[in-house]
């Protein structure tokens, strides 16, 4: 049966959200789909229940194409708004058909689990570094910037071949614009300042070409397989910031949450829930990759009786589909170590399923048993609801999380 969208409530989404779980439980209520007003007045809808986002994840009805947006395309977004530098792009993540393939095609080799899984010892190695730096500064530690953040940035940082001096500019302009707060100026500086990061680096790379990804993706645009200098760029930009920035949330709020819930840290650290479970739980309950902007219908469609029209966004909550009760029973907006049936969607599904998620794996893997094995009484220093957030409703990541510890002795 069609129902008319007239009817449907729209939820308002603040720039930055501080209860993230209120508003993942007023969009779930709506059903599969919900209509949402992003800050600007950009009205858009949004897929919540887990089963609907799974199913539009591969629903050939829609795509990433950001020139399939008719209120872009309609001038009704101005370009100076927040999410024009996280939509209007052209890379991997917004190409489709043989596009994307080609794209995806350019990385896929790199990225795959079995070599994915020979870079242990190396994160192992940055693990152990980062660790031993908070140690020898004593026992308290901003746990985002001295461990969650540099750790997968440093990681992805070899991997592409980026020189130390560059990696602070770069962390910057990422987390400048995935806030959904940013005013029209911090917009306008930051989407001309991305794009002159990367022609530098290319100039810098282009004399001394290397194993890493960075050169390679440089080589396929000579070759002609990026098709310009701009598919280049953004490339590059994709590369690197997917590549720490979601990561350090998860770390982040994976640390959050077990620091909260003792009796679930427990049974890991006893033994009872292996590692790799509880991980897993992270990704599910601690996803940074909240409500992703957009996929675009390509046709009218009908969903949950709503009608989506061609041209009308939709945003992605993960968030919210990683607590519907439907796919993960009663308690799914607690967090449970214990899970065994967990097919959460925070590396997404179908083609685009995220490219990184082998390695995201192993840097988690990596990262948690020595963080709470050499880290005695690892504790937050603020209470929880004190926990500050970078403001963006698209990436749930903390700013800060000061912690105290005893560095073990062993």
């Amino acid at each position: 049966m069609r129902v008319e969208n007239d009817h449907c409530d729209v939820i308002g989404v603040p720039a930055a959200p501080t209860q993230l779980d209120r508003l993942s439980s007023a969009i779930l209520r709506q059903g599969g789909m919900a209509r949402v007003s992003l800050p600007g007045d950009v009205v858009t809808w949004a897929a919540a229940r887990h089963q609907t986002l799974r199913q539009m994840l591969s629903d050939q009805r829609f795509n990433k194409d950001w020139r399939q947006w008719r209120a872009l395309q309609d001038g009704e977004i101005p370009e100076d708004h927040p999410l024009i530098g996280i939509c209007k792009v052209d890379n991997m993540t917004t190409a489709h058909g043989a596009d994307h393939r080609r794209l995806r095609g350019l990385l896929s080799s790199s990225f795959a689990p079995s070599r994915i899984a020979l870079l242990a010892p190396r994160v192992e190695q940055c693990v152990d570094r980062l660790l031993a730096e908070m140690a020898q500064r004593g026992g308290s530690a901003d746990l985002m910037s001295e461990f969650a953040a540099p750790l997968p940035t440093n990681v992805i940082a070899e991997l592409f071949g980026l020189p130390d001096e560059q990696r602070e500019e770069i962390v910057a302009l990422t987390y400048s614009l995935a806030s959904t707060s940013a005013t029209a100026e911090e917009v306008r500086q930051t989407r001309q300042r991305i794009p002159e990061f990367f022609r530098r680096l290319i100039a810098l790379k282009r004399g001394q070409l290397g194993d890493d990804l960075a050169s390679a993706l440089i080589v396929a645009r000579d070759k002609g397989e990026l098709v310009s200098d701009t598919e280049l760029i953004d490339m590059l930009f994709m590369v690197l910031s997917a590549g720490f920035v979601t990561t350090a949330g998860v770390i982040g709020n994976g640390v959050l949450a077990l620091l909260t819930h003792p009796q679930q840290l427990h049974l890991v650290r006893s033994g009872q829930v292996p590692w790799s479970q509880a991980i897993e739980e992270i990704l599910r309950w601690g996803t940074s990759a909240a409500n992703l902007p957009f996929r675009y219908a390509t046709q009218d469609v009908e969903i949950d009786g709503c009608l989506v029209r061609r041209g009308d966004a939709v945003l992605m909550a993960f968030h919210a589909a990683n607590r519907d009760e439907k796919a993960f029973g009663p308690g799914a907006n607690r967090f449970d170590v214990t899970r065994r049936h967990n097919p959460h969607l925070s590396f997404g599904e179908g083609p685009h399923s995220c490219l990184g998620a082998a390695l995201a794996r192993l840097e988690l893997r990596c990262a948690f048993p020595p963080l709470f094995g050499r880290l005695e009484d690892l504790a937050l220093t603020i209470a929880a609801e004190d926990v500050v957030y970078m403001p963006s409703y698209v990436i749930r990541c903390p700013q800060r999380l000061p912690v105290s510890f005893r560095p073990s002795v062993a």
